[in-house]
């Protein structure tokens, strides 16, 4: 009997073996598996925190990443001073046309999106922090500067001249594109500065954006500017030519809902000292 319950006792040890191992590894599995899911979780919430930081700035993502939102809550913020920018390509109707040569119009917006992507670049350059891209409308791209507290410079109004250079940059951005792709592009900018509001609306592909007379104003600067020009309203004047930039008076013009304003032109920054 003894060497029967040797071997059954052997054997026992065996089984009780394979089946520690066989548990440490489905346990070692398990959490390799685990680790990898968290892992992946995490990629897919960074990216989605990126894609959110593009639909919407930075301290209005970060609110709505900070808690549940009910779909009919409504985001605003009450803005004192915005600088607001229209830059529109006024003749990109009279360049787009469907043709089987540009693939029905394709290439026509392929050239506009590597526009508008050059124009995106620059905005984020370090010394256009203080910028924020609100949207493109067509061939139009709008900014503005100023719409929160690390933006938003009340005694230097550094925000206001960040967006002035920033509009002179696209004008000879635009030189350059039309040099190297043999166009003849016109842009338009209008500039203006004064209280918005800021929100956002939708629960379904929220979109971020300004209201308020001042971007109305900003808009007929554009729509009423001359190519190649930027124009700009009294207010925005007076604080640039303060800062020692170089302007020249329009004079009078008529402004759709607004009557006569009297504007200026932006025709460089300051003098270099």
């Amino acid at each position: 009997m003894t060497p029967v319950i040797l071997t059954v006792f052997v054997l026992a040890l065996y089984l009780h073996a394979q089946q520690v191992e066989s548990t440490a590894r489905l346990d070692f599995l398990w959490k390799l598996q685990a680790t990898e899911e968290k892992e992946e979780m995490e990629e897919l919430q960074a990216y989605n925190r990126r894609l959110l930081h593009n639909i919407l700035p930075k301290d209005v993502a970060a609110h709505f990443l900070a808690r549940e939102r009910r779909n009919d809550e409504l985001y605003y913020q009450s803005c004192e001073c915005v600088a607001v920018m229209f830059a529109s390509i006024s003749n990109f109707s009279e360049f787009y046309v469907e043709l089987e040569a540009n693939n029905e119009g394709v290439e026509c917006l392929r050239l506009l999106n590597e526009i508008i992507a050059d124009f995106d670049e620059i905005i984020s350059e370090e010394k256009y922090r203080q910028l924020e891209k609100i949207k493109t409308i067509g061939s139009t791209y709008m900014a503005a500067s100023g719409l929160n507290d690390s933006t938003y410079d009340k005694e230097g109004r550094s925000h206001i001249t960040a967006l002035a250079d920033y509009a002179m940059r696209l004008r000879e951005q635009m030189k350059y594109i039309n040099e190297h792709s043999f166009n003849n592009f016109q842009m338009k900018i209008g500039l203006n500065i004064g209280p918005v509001v800021a929100g956002v609306i939708g629960a379904r592909k929220p979109q971020y954006d300004i209201w308020g007379n001042t971007v109305n104003v900003a808009s007929r600067m554009d729509s009423t500017g001359v190519p190649d020009r930027i124009q700009v309203t009294t207010d925005l004047h007076q604080v640039l030519a303060g800062k020692g930039y170089q302007l020249e008076c329009r004079g009078v013009i008529k402004v759709k809902g607004k009557g006569e304003m009297n504007t200026y032109f932006l025709n460089d920054g300051p003098p270099s000292s």
